[in-house]
């Protein structure tokens, strides 16, 4: 008998203390009070996501010795009327500004090498090639580059210019034509052709 009693009143002991938790853990819920055993952790903020303008260009000094891209690429066009140059004048202009390239230099080299003031050469009619610049896939098999378009020849040239000439000083075709692998004459020419094209109005 002794020991049912103990066991009631055990049991009825349990009973009030797993109802009494039950209780304080509601009240203490009820009312947004929490008690950490470990430090609380900091709240995470969480980070606006940064901004980015699509097709946004990378802006440049669109001015060279004054002149705009656009009035640079006017006189390109109006010099190269009736060639298969014509309409690549802002292209170039830009190019090569952006490269820190003299535009009316990467012009005059062109048409030295084209010879589009008459009849422009056979690498560029069939080969999109501008300046002769060599590498594969090559045109006709040979080792003049075929390119998809004019504006890729066109960039190569800039990028090559402003690689091994990347100064103004330099950038002067009486100086560099020994480096470049060309003559005095080539020199003479494409100065030529620089003179008349800033000549354009």
């Amino acid at each position: 008998m002794r020991k049912w009693l103990i066991f009631i009143i055990l049991l009825l002991f349990n009973f009030l203390f797993i109802y009494g938790i039950n209780q304080t853990n509601i009240l203490m819920f009820n009312n947004n009070f929490m008690i950490y055993l470990y430090p609380q952790p900091e709240e995470i903020k969480e980070e606006e996501p940064e901004v980015v303008k699509e097709d946004e260009e990378e802006e440049i000094d669109i001015n060279f010795n004054g002149e705009s891209v656009e009035q640079i690429g006017k006189k390109m066009d109006k010099y190269f009327e009736k060639t298969l140059l014509e309409g690549y004048g802002e292209y170039i202009a830009k190019s090569s500004i952006k490269k820190s390239v003299n535009p009316y230099l990467i012009a005059g080299i062109m048409l030295e090498n084209t010879g589009c003031k008459n009849e422009c050469s056979i690498i560029l009619k069939e080969c999109n090639n501008v300046s002769g610049i060599k590498g594969s896939p090559g045109c006709f098999g040979g080792t003049y580059k075929e390119y998809d378009g004019i504006d890729g020849s066109i960039s190569d040239l800039v990028g090559m210019i402003s690689q091994k000439f990347y100064t103004p000083e330099m950038q002067v075709p009486n100086k560099m034509y020994k480096d470049y692998g060309k003559t005095s004459t080539w020199a003479f020419i494409v100065s030529k052709y620089m003179e008349e094209i800033k000549k354009v109005k």
